[in-house]
C-alpha cells in the first residue's frame, strides 16, 4: 500500500483523540479498531456516564498521578480546562459534581464518543478499518515503517499505539498493545487490575449486594496490625467483600504489594469520629434508654437497616433479645463490629470489573516530552498503555485525551 502518515491503533478513546487532532491540522490518517465498533469502552465508562475529567486545580491533579513528573508535559499541552473547551465547542454540554467530576449533561458517554468521531468518521484525511487485528509492528534501522494488520503490510511514516490497558476485555482491551511492543524489545512492568473491588475472607450475605455504607473509614493492615493504607468515604458491600469509590482507590494503592504476596487485612469503622470509649458508653446507654425495645431495633441507631441482621448475626446477638437483657458483653461485640472487625484480604474482584490497568510500557523507555518510543524513531505509546494511572474521578480519562494529544502535537510540528 501507498505510505500513509500516520497509522493509530485503537479507536477508543486515546486513538479518536489523535486522529481528530492530526485530521484537524491536515494530516493524513488510518485509524486501525481490532472490534467492529470504535470506542466501545469509552460508550461504557463510568457506568455509562462517563467521567471525563476532573475540574481542580494543575497542582491537585497532578497528586492523584502515579509519575506526575512524566505527564506534566502532556498536561500542560493539553490540560483538564483544555479538554472541557474542547467538547464544550464541539456542542456537549457538560456539568460538575461531587469531587469536581466533570461529565456530559446528559449523563450520556455515548455524547462524548459521537463528537470525537463526528469530525473524522467523514474526514477525507482519515480512514476507519474496523476488524483489524494488528499482530507485529514493522521496523527498520531503528525506525517504524508500519504494521502487519490482517496478514497485510500497512505502511506508515508514524505509529501511535492506542490500544489501552486489559480492563473491560469484551471491548477489545486485551493486552495486544503490551505484546507487540514486547516484540520491538520494550519493558513492560506487569499488568495488573486496579480501582477494582476488593475480596475478603468471608464477604458479606449476598443479600446486603451493593448495601451502600457512608462516611465510615476503610483501614488496610499487614499481619502485625502495622496501617499500610487508610481513606474516610463511602463503600458498597459485596457477597465476596468490599466496592465503592473509597475501595477502589485503596486497591490503587495496594495493586502492587498485594500482587508480590504481601498479607493485608482490611477492617471498617462504621464510626470514625467517635473514639472506641465513648462508643462503648454510648452503646452500653442506649440499652439502658431503649430497655423496651429488641436488639434489631436498637442497632439502628448506628447502621442502616440492611445491615443489622448481618451485625447482629455476627455478634452473636438474638435480634428479638431487649434492650434491658444486653450485656456488657453484647456491646463490647457490637463494638468490635462497629469499629474493628477485620478480615484478611484474598484478592481484587479481577480484570471483569477493574476500572484502570496498572503497569504497562515503562516510562523509562518513553520519552515524555514527545511520547516517542526511545527505542524505535517514530513510534509513540500513549494512554493506559503507558505505566501511569491515577485515582478515580476522572483522572485517568485526562491521560489518554492528553497523551494523545502531545503525541499529535509531536507528529504535527515534525511534518
Amino acid at each position: 500500500m501507498e505510505s500513509t502518515k500516520t497509522i493509530i491503533i485503537g479507536a477508543g478513546a486515546s486513538g479518536l483523540m489523535a486522529a481528530n487532532q492530526l485530521a484537524s491540522a491536515g494530516r493524513k490518517v488510518i485509524l486501525l479498531e481490532k472490534k467492529h465498533q470504535c470506542g466501545l469502552k469509552l460508550r461504557i465508562t463510568g457506568k455509562g456516564r462517563c467521567n471525563l475529567t476532573n475540574a481542580c486545580s494543575k497542582e491537585d491533579f497532578l497528586s492523584h498521578v502515579s509519575s506526575p513528573d512524566f505527564f506534566l508535559p502532556s498536561f500542560t499541552a493539553f490540560d483538564n480546562k483544555d479538554l472541557i473547551d474542547f467538547f464544550e465547542q464541539k456542542g456537549v454540554e457538560l456539568k460538575s459534581e461531587r469531587g469536581n467530576r466533570i461529565y456530559p449533561a446528559s449523563d450520556k458517554a455515548t455524547d462524548i464518543f459521537f463528537a470525537l468521531l463526528r469530525d473524522i468518521e467523514h474526514n477525507d484525511n482519515v480512514e476507519i478499518i474496523k476488524n483489524c487485528d494488528v499482530k507485529h509492528l514493522i521496523t527498520e534501522k531503528g525506525g517504524i515503517k508500519g504494521v502487519i494488520a490482517n496478514n497485510e503490510k500497512i505502511s506508515a511514516d508514524n505509529v501511535i499505539i492506542c490500544t489501552g490497558g486489559k480492563t473491560y476485555q469484551t471491548t477489545g482491551s486485551t493486552g495486544d498493545g503490551y505484546r507487540i511492543l514486547k516484540l520491538i524489545g520494550h519493558k513492560i512492568v506487569m499488568p495488573v487490575p486496579a480501582l477494582v473491588g476488593l475480596r475478603t475472607e468471608n464477604g458479606y450475605p449476598a443479600s446486603l449486594q451493593n448495601a451502600e455504607i457512608k462516611n465510615c473509614e476503610i483501614i488496610i493492615t499487614d499481619k502485625d496490625k502495622n496501617i499500610i493504607a487508610k481513606r474516610f468515604g463511602d463503600i458498597y458491600l459485596d457477597e465476596y467483600g468490599v466496592a465503592g469509590p473509597v475501595i477502589l482507590s485503596l486497591s490503587r494503592e495496594i495493586a502492587r504489594e498485594f500482587d508480590k504476596g504481601k498479607e493485608m487485612f482490611l477492617s471498617v469503622d462504621f464510626k470514625p469520629k467517635i473514639d472506641k470509649d465513648k462508643l462503648k458508653e454510648e452503646i452500653i446507654s442506649t440499652f439502658k434508654t431503649r430497655r423496651t425495645e429488641n436488639a434489631s431495633s436498637i442497632v439502628r441507631k448506628w447502621v442502616p437497616k440492611p445491615i443489622a441482621e448481618e451485625m447482629l448475626n455476627a455478634c452473636r446477638i438474638n435480634p428479638k433479645t431487649m434492650g434491658y437483657k444486653l450485656t456488657e458483653k453484647d456491646a463490647k461485640s457490637l463494638l468490635w463490629y462497629l469499629k474493628f472487625r477485620r478480615e484478611e484480604i484474598i484478592g481484587d474482584m479481577g480484570w471483569s470489573e477493574a476500572v484502570i490497568t496498572m503497569g504497562g510500557v515503562s516510562l523509562d523507555e518513553i520519552d515524555k516530552w514527545t511520547l516517542e518510543s526511545k527505542k524505535v524513531k517514530n513510534l509513540y505509546v500513549t494512554g493506559e498503555l503507558l505505566d501511569l494511572d491515577a485515582d478515580t474521578g476522572g483522572y485517568n480519562l485526562q491521560i489518554a485525551f492528553s497523551t494523545a494529544v502531545k503525541a499529535a502535537q509531536t507528529i504535527i510540528s515534525r511534518t
